[in-house]
């Protein structure tokens, strides 16, 4: 009997939005100002490689208790301008 075996799984890889900078932001969640602009890529996964792409956001997210919240144009454009903005 032969058998076939995957490992499928789902991924989150986040990298930091150049465009932005790196303006720290407040987090509501531990109270740190510590959330940081990412642009989010959700993607499935065969065997830990990244096969298939889903899903495309750019987030706030904290780097110490990982609370993210979605960015919007007006919240990247402060950023922008160097003003902090809060994860909601």
């Amino acid at each position: 009997m032969d058998f076939c075996f995957f490992l499928i799984g789902f991924k989150e890889f986040n990298k930091p939005l150049a465009d932005v900078g790196t303006v720290n932001c407040y987090c509501g969640n531990c109270h740190n100002q510590s959330a940081h602009a990412v642009r989010t890529i959700n993607s499935v996964t065969l065997f830990f490689i990244p096969v298939l792409p889903f899903y495309f956001s750019k987030r706030l997210k904290c780097s110490i208790c990982g609370a993210s919240g979605d960015l919007d144009s007006t919240a990247i454009d402060r950023m922008k301008q160097g003003q902090p903005v809060a994860i909601g």
